[in-house]
C-alpha cells in the first residue's frame, strides 16, 4: 500500500473538512480511503479514518495515519489555508 496524495479536499463543516486519500495497492490499482480532518483556524488537530473501499484494510489504513500524523498535518495545511479564504470571498462576494 503505497500513498499518493489527497485530493477532493473540502470543507464539510466549519471545523472539519473531508478529503480522499489515493493508495497504490497491487499491481497499480488505486483504491480511496476518506479522511476526516478536524480543525481549528488554519491547522488540522486530528485525521480520522471514514468509508475506504473494501480492497483497504482498516487496520492497515488506521496504522497509516498513526505513523504518518505530522506529515499528513504538514500536507493539507495549504489545502486549508486554501479553502478557507475560498469560502471567506464567497462569504463576502454572495452574488457569485
Amino acid at each position: 500500500m503505497k500513498f499518493l496524495g489527497i485530493e477532493n479536499f473540502r470543507l464539510t463543516d466549519r471545523n472539519k473538512a473531508n478529503g480522499d486519500a489515493i493508495f497504490e495497492i497491487g499491481d497499480q490499482q488505486l483504491a480511496k480511503a476518506d479522511f476526516i480532518f478536524y480543525l481549528q483556524a488554519d491547522d488540522c488537530l486530528s485525521i480520522r479514518l471514514g468509508r475506504h473501499e473494501a480492497s483497504l484494510k482498516t487496520e492497515e489504513l488506521e496504522a497509516f495515519l498513526k505513523d504518518n500524523m505530522r506529515e499528513l498535518r504538514k500536507l493539507v495545511k495549504p489545502e486549508v489555508e486554501r479553502v478557507r479564504r475560498e469560502r471567506r470571498e464567497q462569504m463576502n462576494n454572495p452574488s457569485n
